[in-house]
């Protein structure tokens, strides 16, 4: 089967000089020209938030987190918007709270204007939970479930999605990073080139969840931690 397409590429080849000899004496060749006037582009500003549902246009804003403006990073590789999620106690099972998002439109918008494709990670750490009225009270006790995550494009993306490398039901524990999503350099298939858009907490059978040790509340109050968001330029 080899030497038969080789052989058919070698018969195309000659055709093409045979045809090239035939061209009549009398054949005029001509030249034009073309110009663009190109603009420069700033690639360091920050990136305005987009729409989470895909469409390309600005974020309406989002009635659970009404003063999130955006991260206002700066650079080629940036983090330009991150929910502050809330949550609502569900239930307690064996002796372990449940509580479910009430964002319906959370997500995390990475942008990567390197136009090199060489990829990038997406870590995400959960520190101990704090009471807001008595701050003594730290629970690290805890584990966070993102839940159905997906990717969607902001726009006219150049590049394929980056990839989630969490499962919908895998528990990422308080205090250590975990890596959640991934964009790698694949050879002729580049991921996460441009604005994407991690979804979170869009499914009702699998939201996003905070998991807490009942025993570890001393104190009914309202709870508060931080989730650490790491973007790395080097794909594991």
């Amino acid at each position: 089967m080899k030497r038969i397409w080789l052989l058919i590429v070698a018969s195309l080849a000659l055709g093409i000089g045979g045809l090239t000899q035939a061209l009549p004496a009398s054949a005029e060749s001509q030249r034009t020209t073309g110009n663009a006037k190109l603009i420069p582009g700033s690639g360091s500003k920050p990136v305005d938030p987009k729409d989470p549902e895909g469409t390309g246009k600005p974020f309406p804003g989002d009635s659970k987190d009404p003063n999130n403006k955006g991260t206002g990073s700066t650079g080629l590789l940036t983090l330009d918007y991150i929910s502050n999620l809330k949550f609502t106690q569900d239930q307690t099972v064996n002796g372990v709270i449940d509580a479910t998002a009430t964002n319906r439109k959370a997500f995390v918008q990475v942008s990567d204007r390197r136009a090199t494709g060489t990829g990038w990670n997406l870590m995400l750490k959960p520190e101990p939970l704090v009471g807001k009225s008595d701050s003594s009270v730290s629970i690290s006790a805890a584990t966070l479930t993102l839940g159905n995550a997906y990717f969607l494009s902001s726009g006219g993306n150049v590049s394929q999605a980056p990839t989630v490398t969490t499962g919908a039901t895998e528990a990422l524990p308080v205090g250590s990073y975990s890596l959640v999503a991934q964009a790698q350099n694949r050879p002729g298939d580049r991921q996460g080139v441009g604005t994407w858009l991690l979804r979170l907490n869009t499914s009702n059978s699998e939201p996003t969840r905070l998991s807490v040790l009942a025993a570890a509340v001393t104190k009914q109050q309202t709870y508060e931690g931080d989730l650490s968001w790491l973007l790395t330029d080097t794909p594991q």
